[in-house]
């Protein structure tokens, strides 16, 4: 009896799609294991809750990331640059009396001063972007601690305003700042994958020499992307001011860290023309979620390091084993 030959099809997962299915089976797999280990913790919704709250600010800052290291560069500074429009913004509102827009105004004014600062000593300067942006982190720190002199400025009159209300509220069970997180990586994700900037961006990181050839000023592309950089740096810093009525001179070094990871971990290379929103998305979602189920399981917060550096490093074989391209 003749039997047919049967011919099976291998499915192929889109290059552009590996990413996103690397850093979600890495963060689908760590909830498993806190799940398995911390039931009566991470199957409550208002653990959850309590991490969305954060959440958002890591999002926003990891998306400019990824549009920089994409076109090819790195930027260290978004840290000090968090925490001077952060003294801008709340210096502003002191000085007008509360006037919100005037201060986040001003706040985007610095950051995007900051942004074409470091831009311009990368593109035109012809600095490396690593030790710049390092030593300009260095440098707005300073300047930050200069004029804020130590302070801790409180903003009790925002606790009831309806601003605080549409900004850092809730709608329902979600926080507002999530849905604005989530709006804004929705906006940048067409840019970054449907419009001309995004395309160029691609082709900085990618081959700057054959984007100059077609006519794209790859300088202006970079200078841009850093800009981006100031500028949601200002609206996190205005996010974080808001959520807790408070503004402190250090409240951006403990973002350095966990962005860069949620970057990594998102699937975006180091080595530019390459990278992810959706997986940055998921990235930081898995980052944030190391500092809760740390302490969920039973271990001291000194493990949370411990944890970023597992993560980023087992989320790269995960992302080399779909695709060995990303991981060089």
């Amino acid at each position: 009896m003749a039997i047919d030959n049967v011919t099976v099809k291998k499915i192929v997962i889109p290059d552009r799609f590996k990413p996103v299915l690397g850093a979600s089976g890495f963060y689908f797999m760590m909830m498993a294991v806190f799940i398995y280990f911390a039931p009566d913790v991470f199957l409550q919704v208002g653990m959850f809750t309590a991490v969305f709250l954060s959440l958002p600010l890591f999002i926003i800052m990891g998306l400019s990331l990824v549009f920089v290291t994409v076109s090819g560069e790195i930027d260290l500074s978004f840290p000090s640059t968090l925490a001077l429009t952060g003294l801008i913004f709340s210096l502003t509102l002191t000085a007008t009396d509360y006037n919100f827009w005037l201060a986040f105004l001003a706040s985007v004014t610095t950051g995007v001063a900051c942004g074409l600062f470091v831009g311009f000593l990368v593109t035109k300067l012809g600095f490396s972007s690593l030790i710049t942006t390092l030593g300009v982190n260095f440098m707005f720190a300073g300047i930050t601690q200069v004029l804020n002199k130590g302070q801790l400025r409180q903003f009790p009159k925002f606790d009831d305003s309806p601003i605080r209300a549409a900004v850092v509220g809730s709608w329902g069970p979600i926080p507002a700042q999530l849905i604005w997180g989530l709006g804004i990586a929705l906006i940048l994700g067409i840019i970054f994958n449907r419009h001309r900037f995004g395309i160029h961006v691609h082709i900085a990181g990618d081959n700057p020499e054959a984007g100059r050839a077609m006519g794209v000023n790859i300088s202006r592309v970079k200078v841009l992307c850093f800009v981006l950089v100031g500028v949601c740096c200002s609206i996190t810093s205005t996010i974080s001011i808001l959520m807790n009525s408070t503004y402190y001179s250090t409240m951006g070094e403990g973002y350095l860290l966990p962005v860069l990871a949620a970057v990594f971990v998102g699937g975006t290379p180091v080595t530019g023309g390459k990278g992810t929103i959706a997986g940055l998305v998921i990235g930081a979602t898995t980052v944030v979620f190391i500092n809760t189920g740390v302490v969920a399981v039973g271990l001291d917060g000194y493990y949370t390091g411990l944890g970023f550096g597992l993560v980023i490093i087992l989320s790269l074989l995960g992302h080399r084993a779909l695709s060995g391209r990303l991981s060089r």
